[in-house]
């Protein structure tokens, strides 16, 4: 009887590899790919690494509407850097353009667990710092260049090179 409780209760192979299947591309133990490339500089320190980032297009995205249509976001929403991956954060939100896909509308926030920067340009929000993104898209994916002051004062500039554009994921996968 043990023995039959048991075979029930453990996964079965095809379980198991169903599971694995449907791992959230982000999510620990999930496959990684395609790395995104990133470097910042935060006032005299400099950060530099190969990352598997959430980058992405937003169709939706409209010119004066409130989503961002361009988004790279390191770790993805909700998940932690793995232990060998860096452990600091990243992110790029920039906002639709009326005459081209890009404004000059844009967030960049940037933190190692000491330190922070944020640039906000979005009209309609408090402005944080200042600066300026540039995009220059190539193949399935794009860099960014991001150059100005922080909110809090320190000179920043990044580049981030998606070398692809993931599709886009919604709540719930």
């Amino acid at each position: 009887m043990l023995a039959t409780v048991l075979a029930l209760a453990a996964p079965t192979h095809a379980h198991a590899q169903r599971t694995a299947t449907t791992l959230r591309r982000g999510a620990p133990g999930a496959p990684r790919g395609p790395l995104t490339d990133v470097t910042v500089s935060l006032g005299g320190t400099r950060y530099t690494a190969q990352v598997d980032a959430d980058c992405h297009v937003d169709p939706r995205a409209t010119a004066g509407g409130p989503r961002a249509y361009f988004v790279m976001m390191y770790p993805w929403f909700g998940q932690r850097p793995a232990p060998d991956q860096p452990q600091w954060h990243v992110n790029l939100e920039i906002r639709r353009g009326a005459a081209s896909e890009a404004s000059n509308e844009f967030v960049f926030a940037f933190g190692d667990g000491a330190r922070a920067a944020t640039i906000q340009t979005v009209s309609g929000s408090q402005r944080m710092g200042s600066g300026t993104v540039r995009v220059t898209r190539h193949g399935d994916g794009a860099r960014f260049d991001v150059a100005g002051r922080s909110h809090e004062g320190e000179e920043i500039h990044a580049t981030i090179d998606c070398s692809a554009f993931q599709k886009s994921e919604g709540a719930g996968g």
